[in-house]
């Protein structure tokens, strides 16, 4: 992260003493550094929009205000207020080193109604596992049951659910590192609390552990099958990723499938080597994109060009949607005393066609399910 000294000594004094600081204080600050993104000079022009950005700001204040456990969600809170202006370039999170050591217990007195659903009930994301609670209408709170962690207690809050008036759910979560990060327009459904690991039936078809950054596998007589774990972009990973791909077989056995799930992105001309040859073979008759919901970037940039070709089928899951901005050369980075919040903001916009993905992600045009083996599923379609 590129430190902004300039800014930071502009900040300090704008901030004053933070000790005592409220999470009100600290969503007037995010309020002043985020106006200084890529984004919000693009989407927030008119006397309009910058009006509506502060009522939405209203509109968190009062969410913060009547949330007994703002002291813990915070962040989520400023997360939130950032999801106004569409671009998850745009990062805020606590300083990895003041990382919380306490968290929110869920205590039944305190709250007014406890019913059981469809929702509720256990879910597990690889060792760990919560009890889904439903508090009121339209909360639910993921409670810890176990964990590899002696910081997430037995009983501790891991997650908080909340149904929207517009009928979406969005999601307020801690990481395994005490991390939170909040989720807008979540989906529940399958067993599985989508846009996360957690699920029901403690499956992960949709997770691929690309043990290698580039694979090469014939996975039948019909199937050719290519997993990229990276596009990142430093001169030893193209030079890298050239050789891998001037060193594949023909891809002649008609179809091929090119797996970029948890595809974090990097540049797309480490790929692009491979889209020149995909575009040339003509023995190839149909192209099986996989992607989830860790896809992002220059992944999903990739998967906007492979779209371009008519042979190309996008299977999986909706990706991270993450690519109508970025950092350029540097980001525009700080921090902010207030709560010890961290913040990386976007200095290029990418396009405008990419503006529709952002947040939503890339819808695929086959749906995977969590049932079985994605790759297997694939071999279905035939």
């Amino acid at each position: 992260m590129l430190l902004l000294l300039p800014l930071l000594m502009t900040a300090n004094l704008f901030y004053g003493q933070t000790d005592t600081c409220s999470c009100i204080d600290a969503l007037d600050d995010i309020t002043y550094s985020i106006s200084h993104s890529r984004s919000y000079k693009v989407q927030i022009r008119s006397k309009e929009e910058k009006q509506a950005l502060l009522d939405w700001k209203a509109h968190i204040e009062k969410e913060i205000q009547n949330d007994s456990l703002k002291r813990f969600f915070c962040v989520g809170y400023l997360q939130k207020f950032g999801t106004f202006i569409k671009d998850q370039h745009n990062q805020i999170y606590t300083d990895p080193d003041s990382v919380p050591t306490t968290f929110p217990v869920y205590r039944p007195n305190g709250y007014t109604s406890s019913t059981e659903d469809s929702i509720s009930g256990n879910y597990y994301a690889g060792k760990e596992q919560i009890n889904l609670v439903k508090v009121s209408d339209s909360t639910w709170l993921g409670i810890m049951v176990t964990s590899t962690d002696e910081k997430w207690n037995e009983g501790t809050i891991r997650l908080k659910i909340n149904l929207l008036p517009t009928g979406n759910y969005e999601l307020f979560e801690f990481y395994p590192n005490g991390l939170l990060f909040y989720r807008p327009h979540i989906a529940i459904s399958g067993n599985r609390i989508h846009a996360t690991f957690w699920n029901k039936d403690n499956t992960y078809y949709f997770y691929k552990n690309h043990e290698q950054t580039f694979h090469y596998n014939s996975v039948s007589p019909q199937f050719d099958y290519v997993g990229i774990k990276t596009l990142s972009r430093t001169t030893q990973r193209i030079k890298e990723a050239k050789a891998f791909y001037d060193s594949l077989p023909a891809l002649d056995k008609g179809n091929l499938i090119i797996d970029l799930r948890n595809n974090g992105g990097g540049a797309t001309l480490q790929i692009k080597p491979l889209l020149k040859r995909v575009k040339k073979n003509k023995a190839i008759e149909h192209i099986y994109v996989i992607i989830n919901f860790k896809t992002a970037s220059a992944a999903e940039l990739a998967v906007l060009e492979l779209k371009k070709d008519p042979r190309t089928i996008v299977v999986g899951e909706n990706s991270r949607g993450m690519m109508a901005y970025g950092y350029g050369n540097n980001s525009y980075s700080g921090e902010i005393p207030c709560k010890n919040v961290v913040f990386s903001y976007s200095t290029k916009h990418a396009p405008s066609k990419p503006d529709d993905y952002e947040y939503k992600g890339i819808t695929p045009d086959v749906l995977l399910n969590n049932q079985s083996d994605w790759i297997e599923q694939i071999l279905q379609l035939q």
